[in-house]
């Protein structure tokens, strides 16, 4: 009997309702976002104020998975005891290239515009831009970086261990559809190399934390360039 067949009476239960799930809320979100009101208003799904912090993603992106898998839980994935030395350089050379990204957002006009510069504003608005999306940022990453390299590509690994692990850089960049075609691209480059880190490491804190400081990268840019 394989792993995945120990896993679950029904081996493939648990993958297919990931899958299904992970779509889901995705587009859920993606609908919201975009104020798409039919069949329905899908931005009753929008539950955030005016403080940044998005309700919907923290709940359907971290807390609702985390309930579902925590019976099973592999609490090796949250910790450092399954890193190589070299996998500090990695996440060092992950940085670095989060900065030269900076470089590319500076020279694309259809970026710059997605990321205007707030060097010039004053200080209180500045300063409400950093609370906005310090707080959104916190609503989403770790839900994020949980739904997809834990919720997600853990059944895949278990069930398709050869080449499962490439539908969640399909999942992210599908999502970022909505993005630039440079992010998008470069978000699905960076997502084969955390995904299958994560995967052979079993793991998820490198991931989320090549992730948190390029969005940090990222707010730095905007608010001094």
């Amino acid at each position: 009997m394989s792993e995945c067949e120990r896993a679950s009476r029904k081996p493939w239960a648990l993958l297919v309702f990931a899958v299904v799930y992970t779509a889901a809320v995705l587009l859920i979100d993606t609908l919201a976002s975009r104020g798409v009101q039919t069949p329905i208003d899908w931005s009753w799904f929008r539950w955030g104020g005016g403080s940044g912090f998005d309700g919907f993603k923290f709940v359907a992106w971290l807390v609702a998975p985390f309930v579902i898998v925590v019976w099973r839980m592999d609490w090796g994935y949250f910790g450092f005891r399954r890193w190589k030395r070299t996998d500090w350089i990695l996440l060092g050379g992950l940085a670095v290239v989060g900065a030269l990204a900076m470089v590319v957002v500076a020279l694309s006009d259809t970026l710059r515009a997605t990321y205007p510069s707030m060097a010039k504003a004053a200080a209180a608005d500045q300063w409400r831009f950093l609370t906005f999306n310090l707080l959104w940022l916190v609503s989403w990453l770790i839900g994020w970086e949980f739904l997809h390299r834990y919720f997600l590509l853990k059944p895949l690994s278990v069930c398709l261990p050869r080449w499962g692990w490439l539908i969640v850089p399909l999942s992210e960049g599908i999502y970022h559809l909505q993005k630039p075609p440079l992010e998008t691209v470069g978000m699905v480059a960076i997502s084969l190399v955390l995904t299958y880190w994560a995967m052979k490491r079993r793991n998820v804190v490198l991931p989320f934390l090549a992730h948190l400081v390029i969005e940090l990268e990222l707010l730095a840019f905007v608010l001094l360039v």
